[in-house]
């Protein structure tokens, strides 16, 4: 599994709600996400919690605000250099961390330090923003209007080394994936800058304020909303009385019966989706998600501030805004102001959200910083899609994941359902719209129900057509071979080995004792089978798995490898891993003893204490149904644990793969 370290400027709100955005499509690649911020969690709550961890820490400072959100900027640089006095410190720490997490990708939006720490643990660095610090703090420092103090803590000469130092460390990285409102001059310290879209919260579907409160469905809403650092003066009872509708701000005390207030942490999402429209200062986040759904922005900007012209620039094909000069305006005033707008409803296209692109792009530059020779391998099973990036030349893996499909989930008369195939689509598009990205060798494997189903080409013919990758159904004997090549590095000696993969609908066992003439034997039953036919009614499936059991051929003493996610997800709930360290799992040895604790456990309803280590609560009836398999084979082969080996098919073709091509170069 990739890791990635995402570094979060301590500055407002905008730079977490964005890193958010980009985290939230790492995470449908199965990239595990290292935030790193001291914003509030609540900014992340849009994560899947079994793929990222928030680290309340900071690399930077940003800048200090007073009143009104002018620049404090004397706080600033004091601030700065305190920073600068403490980078030993820092590196050190970030260092460690990056090695103990073992991560694999550097992003920043957008602390200069960042490239240090990539630096000295050779990682690639990548930034992700609309704008860098030494735009910033180079144009507040020669902006005698934001400047009071004169002390030499705001002279530039004393601090151009200041300035300096944050220049040559913005110009290692890697590259900046350059986000709209911004231009050539607000990012130019970095040195290859890449073009990328929209990047912005969102939502798969949003909630009905109006209906939630029992407000009239015509209401007019105006969301006030000013980010995460200071406070404006502003004359809520003027705005309020000027406003035929609904108000809505965080602002407490506000006697006006139309206002309503939220807390800091509400779904601004949902609020803005509902609001039609939205008085703000112009920053780069609430302009995104308001400009994404196509909302009337009403901006008033902060003075001399570098940003801003970056920021209205930005705007300046977007008809649905208007700038006021200021907030302190009684109710004639902004009565006025509302009785000038003119909303237009026709979207804009640069103005869509282009997160999965933003991403994409990222993963696509770190794709080509790996290598040339990818494969880009997917095992179509009964219940998982697994995925695989593997280097041919460097014989590695570059990343697994997997996704929950239950594909074979109702399977009958040898078909599958319209309604299930169309629920498997949406579940696996956004993997490979990602894997799109990559410049790679691309084939995909079926199994297990793909193998029995009549309409399977339907599944197959979908992909090969929307995403140019080439589906094979594999046959028993092609699945042997492929779980042989995943587990053989077990082979010990002289003693027996037994591969073991439990599927869906079928079960493989290989004898792991013979290079030359791989040997397997493929049982027609799976865990879904099982789920399928007999639901959780234990008696009967044991009764089931230890008949069929009894029809192998084998005999004698063998040491016993369980192949696939079936142990993996078994042994991370026994040994309670979390998914990001899921990979800790190979070698792990499953005993009778701790499945029968596991299985009592489950029996007695006290499985509260596992759920957390499940990727989802509706596994555990698969999860009851793989222990009972799994103690049936330890008494059919008469022994009392199994080793784990957490690749399966899609790294056995990966390994075969590369094996057959070293062969055909010799």
């Amino acid at each position: 599994m990739l890791r990635f370290a995402l570094y979060v400027s301590n500055h407002g709100f905008g730079h977490s709600t964005r890193i958010s955005a980009l985290a939230e499509e790492f995470i449908k690649y199965g990239i595990f996400c290292h935030i790193i911020s001291t914003k509030p969690a609540y900014l992340f709550q849009n994560l899947d919690p079994h793929y990222f961890i928030i680290h309340q820490r900071s690399v930077d400072v940003g800048v200090k605000h007073n009143e009104n959100l002018t620049v404090d900027m004397e706080r600033t640089v004091s601030s700065l250099l305190e920073l600068l006095s403490k980078r030993n410190e820092i590196i050190a720490r970030e260092v460690k961390f990056l090695h103990q997490e073992k991560i694999d990708c550097v992003i920043a939006d957008v602390p200069f330090l960042v490239s240090e720490f990539g630096a000295y643990c050779q990682l690639p660095v990548y930034a992700v923003t609309n704008f860098e610090w030494h735009y910033i703090y180079s144009s507040l420092l020669t902006n005698n209007n934001i400047i009071n103090s004169q002390t030499e803590f705001t002279n530039p000469v004393t601090l151009r080394p200041v300035l300096n130092l944050i220049w040559s460390l913005y110009q290692r990285f890697d590259a900046c994936f350059q986000l709209p409102f911004s231009s050539s001059e607000s990012i130019s310290a970095f040195k290859n800058n890449i073009p990328c879209g929209l990047l912005s919260r969102k939502k798969d579907s949003y909630s009905d304020i109006r209906l939630i409160n029992n407000w009239d469905k015509d209401v007019l809403i105006l969301l006030v909303i000013f980010g995460g650092e200071g406070k404006l003066e502003l004359d809520y009872e003027a705005l309020c009385s000027a406003f035929k509708g609904v108000v809505i701000s965080t602002q407490t005390g506000v006697q006006a019966k139309n206002h309503y207030q939220v807390t800091m942490d509400a779904d601004f999402l949902d609020l803005i989706y509902n609001a039609d429209f939205v008085l703000c200062k112009p920053g780069y986040s609430t302009l995104a998600e308001a400009v994404q759904m196509n909302k009337f922005i009403i901006y008033c900007p902060r003075k001399k501030y570098p940003e801003e012209t970056e920021l209205i620039q930005g705007l300046s094909k977007y008809s649905n805004c208007l700038q006021i000069d200021t907030l302190q305006m009684n109710t004639k005033q902004w009565k006025a102001i509302f009785e000038s707008i003119h909303i237009r409803k026709q979207p804009v296209d640069q103005y869509k959200n282009n997160n999965i692109n933003v991403a994409g792009s990222i993963l696509k530059k770190y794709a080509q910083m790996i290598g040339n020779n990818l494969v880009s391998v997917f095992d179509l099973g009964s219940n998982n899609l697994n995925y695989l990036l593997y280097s041919l030349d460097n014989k590695q893996i570059i990343h697994k994941t997997q996704l929950t499909t239950s594909l074979g989930k109702d399977f009958k008369n040898d078909k599958l359902s319209a309604k299930r195939l169309q629920s498997v689509k949406q579940i696996i598009e956004s993997l490979l719209q990602f894997d799109g990205y990559i410049e790679s060798k691309k084939v995909l494997l079926a199994t297990g129900v793909m193998r029995k189903a009549l309409n399977a080409n339907l599944l197959t013919d979908w992909i090969e057509k929307h995403y140019e990758i080439k589906s094979k159904i594999i046959s028993q004997e092609e699945e042997i071979r492929y779980v042989y090549y995943a587990a053989r590095h077990f082979q010990s000696g002289e003693e027996a080995y037994l591969a073991i993969d439990i599927g869906g609908f079928s079960t493989e066992f290989i004898d792991l004792g013979n290079d030359e003439k791989i040997q397997g034997i493929g049982l027609p039953f799976g865990l879904m089978t099982l789920l399928n036919e007999f639901d959780v009614n234990c008696d009967t499936a044991t009764k089931y798995i230890q008949d069929q059991l009894a029809t192998l051929t084998y005999n004698g003493s063998y040491h016993l490898i369980g192949v696939g996610l079936t142990y993996t997800y078994l042994a991370a709930v026994i040994f309670k891993f979390h998914y990001n360290d899921i990979d800790k799992m190979e070698g792990k040895t499953i005993t009778r003893s701790l499945l029968q604790q596991l299985f009592h456990s489950i029996e007695v309803k006290d499985e509260d204490r596992y759920l957390p280590f499940l990727l989802e609560e509706s596994y555990l009836p698969v999860l009851k149904l793989s222990i009972l398999f799994i103690i049936s084979l330890l008494d059919r082969f008469n022994t009392s644990e199994i080793i784990v080996c957490n690749s399966g098919i899609a790294v056995g073709y990966a390994n075969w793969l590369a094996k057959t091509k070293n062969k055909a170069l010799k």
